[in-house]
């Protein structure tokens, strides 16, 4: 007798799984049985009790005769769905899929293997998925090991129209249940479960890197493969088995069904040799076609084609260690030619990278406090209310993609070394971006570097990148180097996605899909200057061809008419060094970019610090143009001396202490636009400035 014709519980109504064992013990075990004694009144089913249909039992052996696994289905609680499968086994599918890694939004899907009516099938990618369709088709009870959060779920990413199973038991919460924790393997060796040695070794990691060795054209890679994901189902089998052994005795399922119970897992070991795949024979002789896809990333360097004014891009690439005892991989990205080094100490990375001369700098470590957190320590005052985690690392686990948060003790002096060796950088002008390789890896389909250095050295070539690596394998920390320098390259061509919330510092990934359009047409032009140089009026002109105009001064004259002051020149300079030193620049140029709206044409009037310049590229990307306008002291003076009506004095403004690193913008400015001339002649100049980048389309 089957298991189903013995569940009163969930069936019919009143009865508990507590009553169903009371039935048991007195001996009533079967529909029949029940039916005798059980009031008709109180037997009807719930849905058509009050349509006077055919009584509760003659809907269940028509259902059972039937093969109704949805009518079961539907009435059972999804932890009794066993029962189903017990009690129609040639209905069950055993499932388990590989893939390249966690993500379903980034990892591809490699195989899904199957086991029907102890036969195994395999759609591998690329292939048709004629057969594993089928399969489903015939199979609408499904077995898989945390099916429930892994396999389906990326089946439904990856196959168009694939609806979970009708009846779906997951062992992973199944055995949970009976006292069985950890991942799969784990739960074999505590039930005795022996795969043969030649698979003992292959593991979840290892999967991923298989699936490249085929690619890349090694067939045997792929029957290893095969081979590791039909033991695994193989594996799934004996545990459904002994888990049943177990459930039926705790549940005390009477003896005479418990001993008749269905067993999915052969009755004798069977070696590899015997592997019967789905109509291509013993796995022995399977002629596994050459891989036939496309090799290499999603996307190349040549096609984000990212240039800063005709020239090559150059993007310095650093993954941070934790103390400068311990080396950090640094490199220097130049069009597609990088160069790679070790380096241990903040000074010694400070030097190269200014040698290196970047457009952009990308740091492989957190630059930021999760928000509310004041300092990394777990002493921290908002320890408790704000946690350790950021946002954009919780849209990364959400995502799939395994990081570690920014304040676990493991990771607190990295945070610290990065925030700081991050505020250095912006204030000698370097644009800063934190990125995350393996993150990068999983979306551009390059190997992390934990399945094969060599395979990520070679995605990084296939990818585009040239230099000696290719040559003589790296580190693996200069191999995370190159790639943190490729997120910078993405960052610039406007392929990307900044995970974050506007109280924490972006995170950079790539975004292979987005359309880089509205961040490579806007047109951002920013001037710098000594006073009475001309970056006003030249700010203002653009303003009349049509760019929204706002400067620093202005959003500092905002704040303090707020706290009802009406602001002098004087006044600003003093609030401007205020600000800086309690707030710093970047606090002041949000409060900038919060007056922009969605402005496509923007001119900034008044930089005064590198800083300013480090985060309007960090905004802007090649956008942003940074044009310092200079002229002789003797212009300037006189210029300064005209305008001011209260006679204050030339040399003491240009020596306040908010003007002094003006001077130092010059060597990072996109252009020097030297105005000596009358007004006529400045606005010429600044007409074939925009002209030469097509960046003024309303000038007359």
């Amino acid at each position: 007798m089957l298991i189903l014709e013995a569940t009163f519980q969930g069936l019919v109504r009143g009865i508990s799984a507590k009553k169903e064992a009371e039935f048991w013990r007195q001996g009533i075990e079967s529909w029949e049985l029940l039916e005798g004694i059980w009031a008709p009144q109180r037997s009807l089913f719930r849905e058509e009790e009050e349509a006077g249909a055919q009584s509760i039992f003659d809907r269940l052996k028509t259902a059972l005769k039937n093969q109704d696994i949805a009518f079961f289905a539907k009435v059972l609680g999804s932890q009794e769905h066993y029962r189903i499968a017990l009690s129609f086994p040639q209905k069950v599918l055993f499932l388990d899929i590989e893939t390249t890694g966690l993500s379903k939004h980034y990892d591809q899907l490699t195989l899904v293997g199957w086991s029907h009516e102890g036969r195994y099938g395999a759609f591998i990618q690329g292939h048709s998925d004629a057969s594993f369709r089928a399969a489903l088709e015939k199979a609408p009870i499904v077995v898989t090991f945390n099916g429930s959060l892994f396999d389906l779920p990326f089946l439904r990413e990856k196959f168009p129209g694939f609806s979970n199973p009708i009846a779906h038991i997951d062992l992973r919460f199944f055995g949970k249940r009976l006292g069985f924790s950890g991942g799969q393997k784990s739960i074999e060796d505590q039930l005795g479960f022996r795969r043969p040695k030649e698979v003992r070794s292959i593991n979840g990691e290892a999967a991923p890197l298989l699936w490249h060795q085929y690619r890349r054209g090694d067939r045997e890679a792929l029957k290893s493969l095969m081979e590791y994901n039909y033991w695994d189902i193989e594996g799934m089998k004996y545990l459904f088995d002994r888990m049943i052994m177990k459930v039926l005795k705790a549940r005390r399922v009477p003896n005479d069904i418990a001993k008749s119970t269905y067993k999915f897992a052969p009755s004798r070991e069977v070696s590899s040799q015997e592997l019967v795949l789905t109509a291509q024979g013993n796995l022995a002789q399977i002629k596994v076609k050459r891989y036939s896809g496309s090799l290499g990333p999603a996307i190349t360097l040549k096609k984000l084609n990212a240039t800063r004014q005709g020239r090559p891009l150059k993007v310095v690439g650093i993954d941070l260690t934790g103390s400068e005892a311990r080396l950090s991989g640094w490199c220097s990205l130049d069009g597609a030619s990088v160069v790679t080094r070790q380096i241990g100490t903040d000074q010694a990375l400070i030097e190269a990278t200014l040698g290196a001369k970047p457009d952009v700098v990308s740091i492989d470590s957190p630059l930021s406090l999760p928000k509310g957190r004041t300092m990394v320590s777990d002493d921290d005052p908002g320890r408790k209310e704000f946690g350790i985690m950021r946002t954009c690392e919780r849209i990364l686990k959400r995502r799939g993609i395994n990081v570690y948060p920014a304040l676990i003790p493991s990771m607190q002096k990295l945070t610290a070394r990065g925030m700081q060796l991050a505020a250095r950088f912006r204030s000698l002008g370097f644009p800063v971006i934190e990125s995350y390789p393996g993150a990068a890896q999983d979306i551009m389909g390059i190997p992390r570097k934990r399945a094969s250095l060599e395979m990520l050295r070679d995605g990084l070539g296939e990818f585009g990148v040239t230099g000696d690596f290719l040559k003589i394998l790296p580190s693996h920390d200069e191999l995370d180097a190159i790639t943190s320098a490729v997120v910078g390259v993405f960052f610039w061509s406007g392929r990307f996605e900044a995970l974050g919330s506007e109280d924490e510092e972006a995170l950079i990934i790539p975004h292979l899909h987005i359309d880089p359009t509205n961040w490579i047409e806007r047109s951002i032009l920013g001037f710098s200057g000594p006073i009475a140089a001309g970056k006003t009026t030249s700010a203002r002109f653009l303003e009349g061809q049509g760019y929204r105009y706002v400067r620093y001064s202005e959003v500092l004259a905002d704040i303090l008419r707020s706290e009802g002051k009406n602001p002098s020149r004087s006044d600003l300079q003093a609030f401007g060094e205020q600000v800086h030193t309690k707030y710093g620049q970047r606090w002041l140029g949000r409060k900038l970019v919060n007056f922009l709206g969605d402005a496509k044409r923007i001119v900034i009037d008044g930089l005064r610090f590198p800083d300013d310049h480090a985060f309007l590229v960090e905004q802007f990307g090649p956008a942003f143009r940074h044009v310092h306008v200079t002229a002789n002291i003797a212009v300037r003076k006189s210029r300064f001396e005209e305008r001011e009506d209260n006679h204050r004095d030339f040399r003491l403004a240009e020596e306040h202490s908010v003007e002094r690193k003006v001077s130092e913008l010059d060597e990072i400015a996109s252009d020097i636009l030297v105005n000596e001339g009358d007004l006529n002649a400045l606005q010429k100049k600044i007409i074939e400035l925009t002209h030469a980048q097509e960046v003024l389309p309303y000038a007359s």
